[in-house]
């Protein structure tokens, strides 16, 4: 043995061992390698699993070709892929990614971002198109005029109420057009830790932005610059105040899960935001309010004459996920006709609708049958011709979500966001506690001083970061020219 191995036995073993082993991991990794699905897709969404699996299957039929799902959740996907991305690690080829993720990939130049730049892709394939898809949809995806995943939804969001509740109390809703009326008919009918009008978080931004985005308000506007701190957001603000405080206050924050459902079914708020998707959720987690559940649109926000005021809607949005591919995916063409597949395909729409109520992006689907159907689970309230009575019928929800597509407002999603609404949720606290104490006396100043305050403070963080300010500058730019000419040619 020593003449073959001067080292000993031992030694001479332990040799052959790691030998054998590093053989055996090498077959492995290979055979691992050669059986690799063409793409693996992550989702994190449980109520996309079946529809997503039926066409996974259907397109590798088609296509010859193996497409797996993995369903992971949403703190792993969020804190593992970035770092996976820029180690080199294994990650999936296709990633479906929830609203306000996008800017937390897209902090550094854009040539580092670890997505597949769709834009020319999907410009190629009209669905830049306002014929085809909404349009106010890409912002939530984009980065510097740069669109890195597909919208799946379009989330507008209604007012869901209570039909028994309001006939009780003679609430006539075909009336609440502005938000005034709506405030006036609150203030009548709210009794204190008894009923409200209206759910309202007051711990967190959901209620606020979707107040403030109905407005035509956001947080940052297309470049990545601040916006918040224009004179309109100081008046939303200081009216979400007078809503969520004081002695007039006509809302109540209902919370989550159990809470939530027993501030609906015990009557503690009447009204509730609801987008597409929270339809689906109220109709599995609430059988016991089948058919006494109610929709309408939001109410505007009016100017002294009473008319909309310029650049509001009739609607907010609330959610949303995207699809997007990672550069290392090996296969990217594929990738992107599988994307279009399992997004696209209006034929597998109308059925994914009646699972989960989400309205798509998709233009075409909103004219399926399945959109147009009735709900056994929701109504809308009316005056009946004849009699004159205000009278409730079921209605489509399809219909009812899908007039408010087109005028759901976009919302600009940047690596600061998280940031910008920390500061503006800290502005709403301060105001809050200013008008218990002072009352309205100052209110407003106050709100837009602050407002001011914290908008410099988060613009100090985006200009720290000489990527997004250099490329944004040079996105605006471009598109500034682009217009001019544009002008000249005309």
């Amino acid at each position: 043995m020593r003449n073959i191995y001067p080292f000993g036995k031992a030694p001479f073993v332990i040799l052959i061992i790691a030998i054998i082993s590093g053989v055996v991991f090498g077959v492995m990794r290979l055979r691992e390698n050669e059986s690799r699905p063409d793409l693996i897709l992550a989702i994190q969404a449980e109520i996309h699993v079946k529809p997503y699996q039926k066409a996974i299957a259907q397109f590798n039929k088609e296509n010859n070709c193996n497409v797996v799902l993995q369903r992971v959740q949403k703190e792993v996907l969020m804190s593992r892929l970035q770092s996976a991305m820029q180690t080199g690690c294994d990650v999936p080829d296709v990633v479906e990614i929830l609203e306000g993720t996008i800017g937390y990939f897209t902090r550094g130049p854009l040539e580092n971002v670890g997505f597949v730049d769709l834009t020319e892709r999907l410009r190629e394939d009209g669905l830049l198109d306002p014929k085809n898809m909404v349009q106010t949809r890409y912002p939530l995806w984009s980065s510097r005029e740069h669109i890195f995943a597909i919208p799946h939804d379009v989330h507008p969001t209604c007012l869901c109420y209570r039909v028994d509740l309001i006939k009780e109390l003679g609430i006539d809703v075909t009336k609440l057009k502005t938000w005034d009326d709506f405030v006036k008919e609150g203030q009548r009918i709210t009794i204190p830790q008894k009923r409200y009008m209206i759910d309202m978080a007051d711990d967190s931004m959901i209620s606020l932005i979707i107040l403030l985005s109905q407005r035509g308000f956001d947080l940052f506007d297309a470049y990545g610059n601040v916006s918040f701190d224009k004179p309109e957001v100081a008046e939303v603000i200081a009216w979400f105040v007078h809503q969520t405080s004081g002695k007039d206050r006509i809302a109540f924050p209902a919370g989550d899960g159990q809470n939530f459902y027993q501030a609906m079914n015990e009557g503690l708020d009447l009204f509730f935001f609801t987008p597409d998707w929270r339809t689906a959720q109220f109709m599995l987690d609430n059988p016991r309010q089948k058919g006494n559940l109610a929709l309408m649109p939001l109410p505007y926000w009016a100017g002294p004459d009473g008319e909309p005021l310029p650049g509001s809607y009739r609607t907010g949005t609330w959610g949303g996920s995207g699809l997007a591919i990672t550069k290392h995916c090996k296969n990217q063409d594929l990738a992107w006709k599988f994307a279009k597949f399992l997004y696209m395909k209006v034929d597998d729409l109308g059925e994914r609708f009646l699972l989960t109520n989400i309205v798509p992006a998709v233009r075409a689907a909103w004219e399926l049958p399945e959109f147009k159907q009735k709900s056994d689970f929701y109504k809308h309230m009316f005056h009946d011709s004849a009699t004159g009575e205000l009278t409730a019928d079921f209605v489509s929800i399809g219909e009812i979500y899908a007039s408010q597509a087109d005028f759901t407002p976009p919302r600009y999603v940047t690596a600061y966001t998280t940031q910008a609404e920390t500061q503006l949720l800290n502005v709403y606290y301060d105001a809050r506690d200013y008008y218990v104490k002072h009352g309205d006396e100052g209110l407003v100043e106050r709100i837009q001083k602050n407002l001011e305050e914290k908008a410099e403070y988060v613009r100090s963080l985006v200009a720290r970061n000489v990527f997004l300010t250099r490329d944004a500058e040079k996105a605006a730019a471009a598109k500034a020219g682009a217009e001019t000419k544009s002008e000249q040619e005309q």
